[in-house]
Protein backbone atom coordinates (compact mmCIF):
# COMPACT_ATOMS: atom_id res chain seq x y z
CA UNK A 1 0.00 0.00 0.00
CA UNK A 2 1.41 3.47 -0.80
CA UNK A 3 0.98 6.42 1.17
CA UNK A 4 0.08 9.84 -0.01
CA UNK A 5 0.94 13.04 1.98
CA UNK A 6 -2.10 14.82 1.99
CA UNK A 7 -1.68 18.62 3.68
CA UNK A 8 -4.91 19.42 5.75
CA UNK A 9 -6.73 21.63 2.91
CA UNK A 10 -6.72 18.24 0.92
CA UNK A 11 -8.43 16.33 3.37
CA UNK A 12 -10.91 19.01 3.48
CA UNK A 13 -11.26 19.24 -0.32
CA UNK A 14 -11.54 14.99 -0.20
CA UNK A 15 -14.22 15.40 2.42
CA UNK A 16 -16.16 18.33 0.80
CA UNK A 17 -16.51 15.90 -2.38
CA UNK A 18 -18.23 13.12 -0.33
CA UNK A 19 -20.42 16.06 1.06
CA UNK A 20 -21.97 16.86 -2.28
CA UNK A 21 -22.29 12.96 -3.15
CA UNK A 22 -24.22 12.92 0.21
CA UNK A 23 -26.27 15.88 -0.48
CA UNK A 24 -26.48 14.77 -4.03
CA UNK A 25 -28.11 11.55 -2.73
CA UNK A 26 -29.97 13.14 0.02
CA UNK A 27 -31.86 15.39 -2.76
CA UNK A 28 -32.98 12.02 -4.91
CA UNK A 29 -34.34 10.60 -1.28
CA UNK A 30 -36.48 13.80 -0.29
CA UNK A 31 -37.39 13.89 -3.55
CA UNK A 32 -38.72 10.33 -4.16
CA UNK A 33 -40.86 10.72 -0.63
CA UNK A 34 -41.98 13.74 -1.88
CA UNK A 35 -43.51 11.43 -5.05
CA UNK A 36 -44.49 8.71 -2.51
CA UNK A 37 -42.21 6.24 -4.21
CA UNK A 38 -42.28 3.31 -2.71
CA UNK A 39 -39.53 2.07 -3.83
CA UNK A 40 -36.21 3.29 -5.77
CA UNK A 41 -34.53 0.21 -7.80
CA UNK A 42 -30.63 0.70 -7.62
CA UNK A 43 -27.25 -1.90 -7.66
CA UNK A 44 -25.79 -1.09 -4.58
CA UNK A 45 -23.57 -3.81 -3.61
CA UNK A 46 -20.65 -1.72 -4.80
CA UNK A 47 -21.62 1.74 -3.37
CA UNK A 48 -21.92 -0.30 0.20
CA UNK A 49 -18.38 -1.77 -0.43
CA UNK A 50 -17.09 1.25 -0.91
CA UNK A 51 -18.95 2.87 2.12
CA UNK A 52 -17.64 -0.19 4.46
CA UNK A 53 -14.14 0.71 3.09
CA UNK A 54 -14.42 4.34 3.35
CA UNK A 55 -15.42 4.14 7.34
CA UNK A 56 -12.62 1.39 7.84
CA UNK A 57 -9.91 4.42 5.77
CA UNK A 58 -11.52 7.07 7.92
CA UNK A 59 -10.94 5.02 11.12
CA UNK A 60 -7.44 4.12 10.11
CA UNK A 61 -6.62 7.64 9.13
CA UNK A 62 -8.18 8.91 12.48
CA UNK A 63 -6.15 6.65 14.93
CA UNK A 64 -2.87 7.86 12.68
CA UNK A 65 -3.37 11.02 12.91
CA UNK A 66 -3.88 10.65 16.58
CA UNK A 67 -0.45 9.21 17.09
CA UNK A 68 0.67 11.95 15.43
CA UNK A 69 -0.74 14.40 17.68
CA UNK A 70 0.25 12.79 21.07
CA UNK A 71 3.71 12.34 19.50
CA UNK A 72 3.89 15.87 18.83
CA UNK A 73 2.74 16.69 22.34
CA UNK A 74 5.33 14.60 23.85
CA UNK A 75 7.82 16.05 21.99
CA UNK A 76 7.00 19.39 23.77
Amino acid sequence: MTYNRYLPEQLDQLVLRIFDIAAMLREVSQNAKRAKLDDIPMHDRKAVLWCKQLEQWAAKTKINVDILLLNRSDET
